[in-house]
């Protein structure tokens, strides 16, 4: 009683960089591979800093009596 054609057929498809992860020589490497991370850590704080300082100054500006 089974019927092929209701049969739900499922086809994956596969990524070959998912599967087969390309290799990095670390020795070929021209940085260091924590000096990028503490460089993205520095622009991401310096990017904080300047969002503060910007809303801080908006704030004192909105207050101001006219």
């Amino acid at each position: 009683m089974e019927n092929s054609t209701s049969a739900a057929r499922y086809e994956w498809e596969y990524y070959y960089d998912y599967l087969d992860p390309v290799i990095v020589d670390e020795s070929k490497l021209k940085y260091n591979k924590y000096s990028i991370v503490i460089i993205f850590w520095i622009v991401l704080a310096a990017f904080v800093g300047f969002l503060f300082l910007s809303l801080n100054l908006m704030s004192i500006i909105g207050n101001s009596p006219r």
